[in-house]
């Protein structure tokens, strides 16, 4: 498991730097393709994931966004079989790809590296403490309004395929729980919009 797990983190990498190496050598860097925006990170199953993910990206070309993103979530899950919660609160960050193959429709993949503050509440008490690490490789896909130079809207649904048991992406037996984000990202320098002659009236 720990060998396909990082099979899988290195097939992505290479991907990801050869669609982003492709996609520069194409063209020249414009401070009007530089967005800065964050997601709303939510999930439900037995439990909750709620979550702020800031990021910085680039749009290289009128298909392909790449960049870093931060992340801070806030996992809470119930046991069915037992009076006990678990939470975990959750900080990290890693490079994201989203690729936009047909107008307001994307599929994308987020790798992340995490650090973990784990505590288990028995009986309204909570008895055990910990923190760790833990890795996770976000796929999926998600539509949305694309305008480079002013704006962007996205929403999405991931699932983590990395396979670590750690990651605050699966339940206590080790089920996928749905990622689903809401993003908004603005351009550092938006276009300006076309004067108006007085020839085109409102």
């Amino acid at each position: 498991m720990k060998s396909l797990a990082l099979l899988k983190r290195f097939v992505f990498t290479i991907a990801t730097l050869m669609v982003a190496c492709s996609a520069f050598a194409q063209s020249k860097f414009n401070k009007e393709q530089l967005f800065l925006g964050s997601g709303l990170n939510l999930g439900f199953f037995n439990g909750f994931i709620i979550g702020l993910n800031p990021e910085v990206g680039y749009s290289f070309n009128r298909f392909v966004d790449a960049g870093v993103s931060i992340n801070f979530n806030y996992v809470s899950q119930n046991d069915p079989g037992f009076p006990a919660t678990y939470r975990q609160t959750v900080y990290g960050g890693g490079p994201f790809l989203r690729i936009w193959p047909m107008d307001r429709f994307f599929i994308g993949g987020q790798y992340e590296y995490n650090t973990l503050a784990y505590s288990e509440k028995f009986n309204g008490r909570i008895q055990n403490r910990s923190s760790y690490n833990a890795q996770s490789l976000l796929v999926g896909g998600g539509f949305g309004s694309r305008f480079i130079g002013q704006s962007q809207f996205y929403t999405s649904i991931m699932i983590d395929v990395m396979g670590d048991r750690n990651s605050p992406y699966v339940d206590q037996f080790n089920r996928q729980l749905p990622v689903f984000r809401t993003g908004f990202t603005f351009y550092f320098k938006q276009k300006k919009a076309p004067r108006r002659s007085p020839r085109d009236g409102r």
